[in-house]
């Protein structure tokens, strides 16, 4: 696959860049299907969080004179640890000569300003768009501030892959393996995820997908279940084995309902279902060794409410799009602060 500078003129057939035809691409789930976002977080402020108060009432021992005691209330507090991140882009006119886009340049002493020119409005913006809200799945899911490449750094980020596109903040998932490895109740292990090749690492055999959420809904805190809009939110690899282990094992079809922009949820034993499919596309995209992948299969159990996004504005940032007279570029500028917290650690099961 090429680039958009492959896009040659063909003796001038295309008139507009409105007759390209866009490649097939993925829609990307709602960002917020997922998680809680707060607007008015700022880097070391504190979030404080109160639960139940502790057991009350015994047996009377003393109907004229009672002995009074306190009772004591859960409380928990959690500090918002935000990191920044950019987008800087630069455009000269010379990136798009020789290609169909080269009509749409402006003429004489403006030729170099393309900020409103149509290929900024129908190419460039709107893949700038997805990419950014691409970046925000990967920062909030797969972020992580000591992120290194497999080789040479002991890390997980594949070979070849800008680490720092990782390092702005932790993501949940950081934060999760974190809480399971300091508490294995929570984890559901899910055993082809330790397998040594990709062929292996499917979940091919039948009973394996639905025992996975079988054990995961067990083993669960049961406070979970009465949490709002709780559900389990899986890898589509995940999905798509259960799907085909209750057909197999049940005989029954597990419908999938689209809800959101490329959403899927379905039910199961009443328990909502969510397949999110771009958590594989970047596990296969950014950890990967060529040969396997890094967990794979993966699902958390919890409530959206409980995972929390922080940011002290909106998540993501307007573009400053403007032509820099001196330099004689476009120039293109976003930045933001971002960060991740899990509210009550106890409140997830995951499985991995």
């Amino acid at each position: 696959m090429g680039t958009f500078e492959d896009l040659t003129p063909d003796n001038g057939a295309i008139k507009t860049l409105q007759e390209l035809i866009p490649m097939t691409t993925f829609k990307d789930e709602s960002l917020e299907a997922l998680f809680t976002l707060m607007t008015s977080a700022r880097n070391g402020k504190k979030l404080g969080f109160i639960g139940d108060m502790e057991d009350v009432g015994t047996k009377l021992t003393n109907r004229c004179n009672p002995t009074y005691v306190s009772a004591s209330i859960e409380a928990n507090e959690k500090e918002w640890e935000l990191g920044e991140w950019e987008i800087p882009l630069k455009l000269c006119y010379d990136d798009i000569m020789g290609t169909v886009a080269e009509y749409t340049l402006k003429t004489g002493t403006d030729k170099g300003d393309m900020t409103s020119i149509e290929y900024m409005n129908v190419v460039y913006r709107p893949a700038l768009e997805k990419a950014m809200i691409n970046m925000m799945w990967r920062l909030i899911w797969f972020g992580d501030k000591d992120a290194k490449n497999i080789t040479g750094g002991s890390g997980q980020i594949t070979d070849g892959v800008n680490t720092n596109l990782f390092t702005v903040a932790d993501g949940f998932w950081k934060r999760l393996f974190a809480i399971i490895t300091d508490n294995e109740s929570q984890k559901t292990a899910i055993a082809a995820n330790s397998q040594t090749t990709a062929a292996l690492q499917k979940l091919l055999e039948s009973g394996v997908a639905t025992g996975i959420v079988d054990s995961m809904l067990m083993e669960a805190d049961p406070r979970i279940s009465t949490l709002d809009g709780a559900a389990i939110f899986m890898t589509k690899s995940l999905a798509d084995a259960l799907t085909q282990d209750v057909k197999k094992t049940y005989s029954t079809i597990m419908p999938w309902e689209v809800i959101f922009d490329g959403v899927q949820m379905a039910q199961y034993n009443g328990v909502p279902i969510y397949s999110v499919s771009i958590w594989d596309r970047m596990i296969q995209k950014y950890q990967n060794d060529k040969t396997k992948l890094n967990i794979p299969h993966r699902a958390v159990y919890t409530s959206p409410k409980n995972l929390l996004v922080g940011a002290p504005g909106e998540l993501i940032s307007d573009l400053d799009i403007f032509f820099n007279r001196e330099k004689r570029q476009t120039q293109i500028y976003s930045t933001g602060d971002l960060g991740t917290l899990i509210a009550e650690d106890e409140l997830v099961q995951v499985a991995c």
